[in-house]
This record gives C-alpha cells, sequence and structure tokens, in this order.
C-alpha cells in the first residue's frame, strides 16, 4: 500500500511540472531569410537572428507543395511558427515562399 501512494504521489509530481512546462510555452510567429542551418537547428534573420529547432514532425511547405528539412536552403525567405519554452524554440510550421534559392 505504501509503495502504491509513493507512486502516485510520484507520478502526480512529474504529471504537474510536465503540465507547467507545457504551459510556459510560448507560441511564436516570425519570418526572415534563412542564414544558417546546422543539423537540425536552422537560424533566421528578420531585424534579429533566431535560432530554432526543425523536427521530424515539424510541418513544411514549399510553394504550397509538403516538404522535407532536406529542402532547406540559406537563402531562403521563410514564414515560421514556433513554440518557444525558455531559450529554446522549436519550430512547428515552416512555409518557403516565392522563388527562393
Amino acid at each position: 500500500m505504501c509503495r502504491l501512494a509513493i507512486g502516485l504521489v510520484a507520478a502526480t509530481v512529474l504529471f504537474g511540472t510536465m503540465a507547467r512546462q507545457a504551459a510556459l510555452a510560448e507560441e511564436v510567429k516570425c519570418d526572415g531569410i534563412i542564414t544558417k542551418i546546422d543539423g537540425d537547428t536552422v537560424t533566421v534573420k528578420s531585424v534579429q537572428e533566431q535560432q530554432m529547432k526543425v523536427e521530424p514532425a515539424t510541418k513544411i511547405t514549399i510553394n504550397g507543395k509538403p516538404g522535407t528539412p532536406l529542402d532547406l536552403k540559406v537563402g531562403q525567405k521563410v514564414k515560421c511558427l514556433c513554440e518557444r519554452s525558455g531559450q529554446s524554440m522549436t519550430c512547428t510550421t515552416l512555409i518557403i515562399a516565392g522563388d527562393t534559392p
């Protein structure tokens, strides 16, 4: 019985921590030009440079068609929708528009 109670308390604390972190995530929109690609991190410059992580779940659209992270190139104009949690940003949607390299 004691082990069950300890397990329930631990699960409650863990769930509470995860819920707080999810609540702290902030939605950020940005647009600019890709200036650097380093693995799964893309740097976009508008007024200032912003680094964001591109994950397999990131929805990428190129001229209205589905794309992949391998399609991203330095110099492309992009619009992004990201989730910021603390100092890190994860791109959820990335749209490449127009005829860019």
